[in-house]
């Protein structure tokens, strides 16, 4: 939209610029009257001269080309802040991605080995039940925030994708 914005602005400066360029064209005529007038033959040539162009022409040049630096302006804002958002974008999935790996390779194994131990020691005598419950709630837990850190990385994939395109344009 920015882009076609750019183009109609630089499409009204040729315009204007056009006008200060002389037009001319000719014309020729036949004209076949009333025996007692003859026919008649006529060639014009017209020459339209942009008297003024100070005051007139000039002024015109002047404003479409300031609006097309403002539609240019606007569009490389607009493109700094597309690209500012992607980056932004890009950034919580990257952290996002590097939070569901840690939870899957690290707390998740340590809350299933603390769950393991504490179930042997049960097993054995030295710890209680409700220790068994605590590290068994703490993996169940852990699954969960797994689960929720992978959904919110693929919100992030899908919400770039959907914002900002895939690589299949």
């Amino acid at each position: 939209m920015a882009h076609a914005r750019v183009a109609q602005a630089e499409a009204d400066v040729a315009v204007a610029r056009a006008d200060k360029r002389p037009d001319w064209g000719f014309d020729v005529a036949y004209q076949r009257r009333a025996d007692r007038y003859g026919d008649m033959v006529s060639a014009g040539v017209t020459v339209s001269l942009p008297l003024f162009a100070k005051h007139r022409q000039d002024p015109m040049i002047a404003a479409s080309t300031a609006s097309a630096s403002a539609s240019l302006a606007q569009q490389e804002d607009m493109r700094r802040t597309l690209l500012a958002d992607l980056e932004a974008g890009l950034a919580d999935h990257v952290m996002h991605h590097d939070q569901w790996m840690r939870a899957r390779d690290i707390l998740l194994p340590l809350a299933r080995s603390r769950a393991d131990l504490e179930t042997a020691s049960y097993g054995a005598g030295r710890a209680g039940l409700l220790d068994v419950i605590e590290a068994q709630s703490m993996l169940a837990d852990g699954e969960l925030q797994l689960l929720d850190r992978e959904a919110e990385v693929a919100r992030d994939a899908v919400r770039l994708v959907f914002t900002f395109g895939g690589t299949n344009q």
